[in-house]
């Protein structure tokens, strides 16, 4: 019987929590990564090799052979590759942790709290050639609210949820929008002063830190490129 993507993400969340918490993998970027990688554990290579985030090359000297598609200056080329072959999904989630955090390449991901920008990384340090990858784990850790598993592991997060429209908030605004907003940035490196909902100087100077480190206008004013920058617009 086919996994649905519900049915999939509860058979893998207890292993990937758990990793997150022995490795600081952001659990949302691990589960949006299996899900897409395996189409939702039912790819041949999921069901014949467990690999669930096709990961190419040897696990303890097995692997299978596999068409995938890789793209090369944009354009999508149909190759066959070595893909390595796990005993389990256990196994599977573990090695691509490790590869994470043994690696160079991808040290940024590791005990990053910001899902968007974990997003951002994993394309940008090389894990896949797609150009809309970032997208495509955006959306998926979106619709499933997989964030949530990550304030499980990190605790008090209040995740920041779209309103029917985006608000542009500044000095002198209110509300859990604002406080949403003071402690996303708190958990990503911008102290904004009291977390209290108050958007104040201290915010506004947490805010600004923000824009810059993202290479955002620096105005303060949490308008539709920072809502847009961490995947919620």
């Amino acid at each position: 019987m086919a996994y649905t993507a519900e049915t999939f993400l509860a058979k893998i969340k207890p292993m990937i929590i758990k990793d997150m918490v022995d490795n600081q993998i952001l659990a949302s970027l691990t589960a949006s990564q299996a899900l897409i990688e395996s189409g939702k554990g039912n790819s041949g290579l999921a069901v014949q090799c467990n690999n669930l985030f096709g990961i190419k090359g040897e696990y303890k000297g097995q692997s299978g052979l596999f068409w995938t598609t890789e793209y090369y200056n944009g354009k999508a080329t149909r190759v066959r590759a070595k893909f390595r072959k796990y005993p389990s999904w256990k196994e599977s989630i573990s090695d691509h942790s490790h590869l994470f955090t043994s690696s160079k390449r991808y040290k940024n991901l590791v005990g990053c709290k910001d899902y968007a920008l974990a997003c951002k990384y994993v394309k940008e340090d090389g894990y896949a050639t797609s150009p809309s990858y970032t997208n495509t784990l955006m959306d998926t850790i979106n619709t499933h609210k997989l964030y949530l598993w990550d304030s499980e592991v990190i605790g008090k997060v209040i995740p920041i949820k779209q309103p029917p429209k985006l608000p542009t908030l500044k000095r002198g605004s209110k509300g859990e929008h604002v406080l949403a907003w003071q402690q996303y940035l708190w958990l990503n490196g911008f102290p904004p002063g009291l977390i209290d909902g108050k958007f104040g100087q201290l915010t506004e100077d947490a805010v600004k830190a923000f824009q810059f480190s993202r290479g955002l206008k620096v105005d303060g004013v949490i308008g539709p490129e920072c809502w847009n920058n961490i995947g919620v617009a």
